[in-house]
C-alpha cells in the first residue's frame, strides 16, 4: 500500500523509538499489507508492501473504511478502538504509539 506523504512522516518518527518493528494491517473489506519501520538512519526508515508479514510486533484489524477515517483525521485510532472498530494484538506499547500518531482533527 502507497501510503501518504504525511503519514509517512509520522512513522518514520515513531520508528525512530520503536526501531525494526513490524506492523501487519488487516482489512477484511481490502487488501492486507504490513508496515517495516526501522532506524537505519536519523530519521528512520518506513517500508509498506501488500501481503501478510511473519513475526509482526503488532496485528492490527479493522475495516478499510475505519483505516481511511483514521488516516484522513475522521477519526481517532483511540476512538476507533474503543468503539470495536480497531482490534489489535502484540506490543501495547507499540500500539499506544501508534495511536498517539493519528488523533482526530477537531
Amino acid at each position: 500500500m502507497q501510503l501518504p506523504a504525511q503519514i509517512l512522516d509520522r512513522l518514520r518518527r515513531l520508528a525512530c523509538s520503536h526501531p525494526l518493528a513490524r506492523v501487519q494491517f488487516r482489512l477484511p473489506d481490502a487488501s492486507d499489507f504490513y508496515v517495516d519501520l526501522a532506524r537505519e538512519s536519523e530519521r528512520g526508515e518506513v517500508v509498506s508492501q501488500f501481503g501478510h508479514a511473519e513475526s509482526p510486533a503488532l496485528i492490527l484489524e479493522m475495516a478499510n473504511s475505519t483505516l481511511s477515517a483514521i488516516l484522513d483525521g475522521r477519526l481517532s485510532a483511540r476512538h476507533a478502538f474503543l468503539l470495536g472498530d480497531l482490534l489489535y494484538s502484540g506490543d501495547r506499547e507499540l500500539a499506544a504509539a501508534l495511536a498517539d500518531l493519528f488523533p482526530a482533527e477537531s
